[in-house]
């Protein structure tokens, strides 16, 4: 016998222990069973956002199937909502992503659309693509946000009141997220040692080396980085203060100083109409115990477009204009209901949906992707290779996102018909 055999004990076998879980299994869609930690953690996986929008996407489907006597799980009955989604009036994008969320959905129920459903849906979206292109009354393509352009970022810095905390606070938000192109989530998710500012010495043209101010930014995860193995942003200080991430930075970390909140824990922090920040700030906190105090990706978002419409950048619509626009809807919501079809129904909230997509289209979006498309632009057009801005942007350079950001209008002193000579 070797030592790796096993060998029977002799005598009675001892009672296996059974123990009670706090929370009972959980059975998926297919019959399995699985424990609640671990149903909970494939549920955390997912960014909530992402949950939260397929959330929405399957409500969308099942209300439609209940509506229209489908069951979820026949046939044809995704490919018929799409149809249904493009009459309606909704773009090719929403229907690419209701697509994918839907598919995803049936497949982890065990109905898998088949092959012959999934190219007629792929095939229903191309048709509403070519609707969009056709349609005279709109512009072809997603409504996407608007860069800003460092002069911008200039108007919108101004607008802020850095003499107060939430000045302080705000600035360094505003300057941190553009210089390290980021997503509104990644500046809400910094920890305080998450940042270090720093000094490195920069080899010029002659070979001599100069000091500069730079700043290390570790961001531990992303929509890009869902395995968390973490990416390192380094910035350098641009020379004009006013624009310096450093600089805002630090007066950030004083008024922290000053506050005694100089303590591991978010890095840009609540704050309330009477100034306290952090968890004495007064109000609702996230549920995350360990960002208590801190902001949220929506509070960078909201600082953001604040500080566009302050800066006159985006228009800031008047109560009469809201009132306006919600009359409208709930107008069009009743036409449609009133609608002796589902084919005049869907004409209705089609013609209703081209109309607020055109207002829209006709005035600037900033939101809070709008630092993240103007820094890597203007990254771009200063004549930086393409896979360095890629690697500070965390892009791949294949992304099919980092090339949408990539102008691709040639500058009129190269234009080819220039050659010609018949320019003006």
């Amino acid at each position: 016998m070797t030592s790796s055999e096993l060998v029977l004990a002799t005598g009675r076998t001892p009672a296996v222990r059974r123990r009670r879980r706090a929370e009972p299994d959980i059975l998926t869609a297919a019959g399995a069973r699985i424990s609640a930690s671990a149903a909970r953690k494939l549920g955390e996986a997912v960014p909530k956002n992402s949950r939260d929008a397929r959330a929405t996407r399957w409500r969308s489907y099942s209300r439609w199937c209940a509506a229209y006597d489908w069951r979820e799980t026949e046939p044809n009955a995704v490919l018929s909502y799409l149809s249904d989604l493009g009459d309606r009036g909704h773009p090719s994008k929403t229907l690419e992503a209701h697509f994918g969320t839907l598919r995803a959905m049936r497949a982890i129920g065990d109905t898998a659309l088949s092959s012959a459903e999934i190219k007629a849906c792929q095939l229903v979206i191309r048709h509403r693509a070519g609707e969009e292109a056709d349609d005279p009354l709109l512009e072809p393509g997603p409504l996407q946000a608007d860069a800003v352009d460092l002069g911008e970022l200039r108007l919108m810095v101004r607008t802020l009141d850095r003499t107060t905390p939430r000045g302080k606070r705000d600035a360094a938000t505003l300057l941190i997220d553009y210089w390290m192109a980021g997503r509104a989530s990644e500046p809400a998710r910094l920890n305080l040692h998450d940042v270090k500012i720093t000094t490195v010495k920069i080899e010029d043209a002659s070979g001599e080396k100069t000091a500069h101010p730079a700043l290390i930014i570790k961001i531990r995860r992303s929509k890009a980085d869902q395995q968390a193995r973490g990416q390192e942003v380094r910035i350098l200080a641009p020379a004009d203060a006013e624009l310096c991430p450093i600089h805002a930075l630090r007066e950030w970390l004083d008024l922290l100083a000053d506050d005694g909140q100089l303590t591991p824990g978010p890095l840009l922090r609540r704050i309330d109409r009477h100034g306290n920040i952090g968890a004495r700030a007064a109000g609702r906190h996230t549920k995350d115990p360990l960002r208590r105090g801190g902001i949220t990706a929506d509070t960078v978002t909201d600082i953001i477009t604040a500080a566009a419409r302050a800066a006159e950048l985006t228009p800031t619509p008047t109560p009469e204009e809201r009132a306006v626009a919600a009359q409208t809807k709930q107008e069009a919501l009743a036409a449609a209901d009133a609608a002796p079809t589902a084919e005049e129904a869907n004409a209705i909230l089609k013609g209703w949906r081209s109309g607020v997509r055109a207002a829209r289209a006709a005035v600037r979006r900033i939101t809070g992707h709008s630092f993240r498309r103007g820094c890597i632009q203007a990254l771009l057009d200063a004549g930086n290779p393409p896979e360095l801005v890629a690697l500070h942007s965390r892009h791949s350079l294949r992304s099919a996102a980092f090339d949408a950001y990539r102008k691709k209008k040639i500058p009129w002193n190269q234009n080819p018909t220039l050659s010609l000579g018949l320019a003006a």
